[in-house]
């Protein structure tokens, strides 16, 4: 997935950073959700954490700040899924 913005500030290739919009298409509201992580000689690579596109019947501020809260959830919820799978150390 490309960049959402053009940010090449020297820092961004070191440090993992979250980017997420929420915004209206013609196809309807779109939400992407991308975690970037340093990589090789300054490079980074993506992982999307979310993406949709859906047609509300209604737009809110309130609404949009809910289905970023509730993608980035749904996301969380599944990595700590995960740490249950792990044997215990110990």
């Amino acid at each position: 997935m490309k960049a959402m913005w053009a940010d090449q500030d020297h820092y961004a290739c070191m440090y993992p950073e979250l980017q997420m919009r929420v915004w209206a298409a013609p196809q309807g509201m779109r939400l992407a959700a991308v975690l970037w992580l340093p990589g090789p000689k300054f490079g980074r690579s993506s992982k999307v954490l979310a993406e949709a596109t859906w047609a509300p019947g209604e737009v809110t501020e309130a609404k949009v700040v809910d289905w970023g809260r509730r993608a980035l959830a749904a996301w969380l919820d599944e990595q700590l899924a995960h740490l249950g799978d792990e044997p215990n150390q110990g």
